[in-house]
């Protein structure tokens, strides 16, 4: 009933390394579960570390459950680290559009939940503009 997350990366005899794959979620068996947490949302646009020249940006991400489950999503969004204000609650787009500044860092996270009240709070993401 464990999530575990791998990714592979391969390493060549003169120690160079190639990039990493994208990372692939499972969940070990357990027992007598009703209910698997969402696996954690990844991180589809704006790429991280991304420098954005307009004033708005669309935040795009994907996320899975094994059971399954629909799944809704909180995001948090702005310019504090972690980001603190909610601008959207239990929509079911893997998008949100915002509106953005130039000149400025932006942060944001999404909270995947399911349908049996279980969530997953992904990580911060953060992108800047010029």
């Amino acid at each position: 009933g464990v999530a575990y997350y791998w990714r592979v990366s391969a390493k060549d005899s003169k120690n160079k390394s190639s990039d990493y794959s994208s990372i692939n979620p499972f969940y070990t068996e357990g027992e007598g579960v009703s209910n698997y947490l969402p696996f954690s949302p990844e991180i589809v646009s704006p790429i991280l570390n991304a420098v954005i020249q307009e004033t708005s940006t669309t935040l795009a991400w994907s996320a899975s459950d094994v059971d399954n489950d629909p799944l809704m999503y909180d995001v948090y969004f702005g310019t504090d680290n972690p980001p603190t204000s909610k601008v959207s609650t239990d929509q079911t787009a893997n998008n949100f559009t915002v509106d953005i500044n130039s000149s400025s860092d932006y942060y944001w996270k999404i909270v995947v939940k399911d349908d049996k009240g279980g969530q997953t709070i992904g990580q911060v993401w953060n992108f800047k503009t010029d």
